[in-house]
């Protein structure tokens, strides 16, 4: 066999995992038996009813919960048994939430580097880092406003700059852009795409709109009610880059349409 013959490893993959939490009423399971494997640089969307662990999926696959069942590999390491490895793999992914959760008496710049300066980095290098990320992201000319000073969709682009402060090769996404109005939210679906294809990151979002999904990802995994488990996995095998007039091709549409279908009679 040759070595282009040799099948690549998966930057992600999810093996049998489940998640059952003990409560004062008894024990309830969350997720079950996901299988989910991710190429390096692939964007993979989840959608599903509320309540069916996308969340806790993605905290098991962030290293926050540990799965009860089956186990989370990052490059075929182990994010719950290999503890050595783990540890570099943890650092090697990133979080971005709905809330931008930028802290108010530090800069966007500061905000932005903040990881950095955890890691010890020195203060150039924070700021050569953060300046880099503003004009990536857009903000560019803010870098000394702080959070309150700026617009929803701008803080979220200053969240999601502070993740990409340590060059993640993984990009955890819970619902980043749901706060937002619909315009800004197209805006900064365009940017994300853009600002993946530059980075080469592996990503995976959590979100409720299926047009997000379908305009953003690769794959979109559909989970089922709890305990959530996959229903379906399409393929959206629209090309690149993709733009807000394409949400209105047949194509996109036919996309829209069947993962619908698949989670059509599920509470939203």
């Amino acid at each position: 066999m040759s070595t282009s013959d040799v099948p690549e490893q998966p930057a992600l993959q999810i093996v049998s995992a489940g998640k059952v939490f003990q409560t004062g009423n008894g024990p309830v399971e969350a997720v079950a038996n996901i299988n989910i494997n991710c190429a390096q640089g692939e964007f993979v969307a989840i959608l599903g009813p509320s309540g069916c662990g996308k969340t806790t999926l993605l905290r098991m696959i962030g290293g926050l919960i540990a799965p009860t069942q089956g186990d989370i590999l990052m490059d075929g390491y182990s994010l719950s048994r290999d503890h050595s490895a783990a540890r570099t793999k943890l650092a090697e992914l990133a979080f971005a939430f709905q809330e931008p959760r930028l802290f108010p008496w530090f800069t966007i710049a500061e905000n932005i580097a903040l990881p950095l300066r955890l890691r010890g980095f020195s203060k150039s290098e924070r700021m050569n880092r953060a300046q880099e990320l503003c004009d990536l992201v857009g903000l560019r000319g803010f870098e000394k406003a702080r959070p309150a000073q700026l617009s929803g969709g701008m803080r979220q682009r200053a969240s999601l700059a502070r993740a990409l402060s340590v060059s993640p090769k993984l990009l955890l996404l819970d619902e980043p852009f749901g706060a937002l109005d619909a315009m800004t939210r197209d805006l900064m679906n365009i940017e994300l795409q853009r600002i993946c294809a530059t980075t080469g990151a592996t990503v995976v979002l959590i979100t409720h709109s299926i047009a997000e999904a379908v305009f953003l990802a690769d794959r979109v995994v559909v989970l089922t009610p709890r305990p959530g488990r996959i229903h379906a996995i399409h393929a959206i095998g629209l090309p690149r880059p993709r733009t807000i007039e394409m949400q209105e091709s047949m194509a996109f549409q036919n996309h829209v349409r069947a993962i619908r279908t698949d989670i059509a009679g599920y509470p939203s």
